[in-house]
């Protein structure tokens, strides 16, 4: 009896485990023409900072693919190599603008039944930069700023989408450089403002259960699971 509890538990603990663990990208918001940037892709408990190594990336995770879109609408894919707990790509602007670096995600492997779709996404603004790309069409679930913002604001608006409609008052998670961790709601625009109140790095992510039968590398599902993660840097 003991041992079967104790499996029971260790099921329920792995079973949380995925479910909270999260895709995202980490880079500098503000780039420079001309000059390298840095991008860095981790998974894992971003709230309790726990990035799991790269050599332990469940099922078909290690091969994400990390797509870059510039001013002018291009899209090359970028070439990450591992390291020890995060992938790591560059790439060199070479126009002011906006570029947004973006991960779709189909996990192979089905966790409870679920098939799990996990998609990242981040800014990089060089020189006077507006919001000027579209957002990729296989973006199911997905969280845009509304304008650059790069500096302590009050007025910080990202809309959140689902298939391409607001994600209209659901609960959304900001955790901020300080890493605790809070929930807020969009509006009934799909709009989420949140203040920053200091320097670093905020991590906004949303959390979409989809009641939906299908089968995917020969395995049948019954839901897919859509986080969507976006982080942005106040500097």
């Amino acid at each position: 009896m003991k041992k079967t509890l104790t499996l029971l538990l260790l099921s329920i603990a792995l079973v949380a485990n995925s479910y909270g663990h999260a895709l995202w990208i980490e880079t500098s918001t503000k780039g420079q023409k001309g000059v390298s940037q840095k991008v860095k892709i981790f998974f894992g408990e971003y709230a309790s900072k726990e990035t799991d190594s790269t050599a332990k990336w469940f099922s078909n995770l290690k091969d994400f693919k990390l797509l870059l879109t510039g001013p002018n609408g291009n899209t090359q894919e970028l070439s990450p190599t591992a390291n020890v707990l995060y992938y790591e790509a560059t790439f060199t602007p070479k126009e002011e603008g906006h570029y947004t670096l973006s991960i779709v995600h189909h996990v192979k492997d089905l966790y409870e039944n679920a098939k799990i779709d996990y998609y990242a996404l981040a800014n990089v603004f060089v020189g006077k930069a507006t919001i000027n790309n579209a957002l990729r069409n296989d973006l199911a679930l997905s969280i845009q700023p509304s304008k650059p913002v790069f500096g302590i604001s009050q007025d910080n608006p990202h809309l959140v989408k689902l298939n391409h409609t607001p994600f209209k008052n659901k609960k959304i998670t900001v955790v901020g450089p300080d890493q605790k961790s809070e929930t807020q709601e969009t509006n009934a625009r799909g709009v989420l403002n949140f203040i920053p109140k200091q320097k670093g790095i905020y991590f906004l992510e949303a959390f979409y259960e989809e009641e939906k039968k299908g089968t995917y590398e020969g395995k049948n599902y019954e839901k897919v699971w859509h986080v969507v993660t976006y982080t942005n840097e106040i500097i």
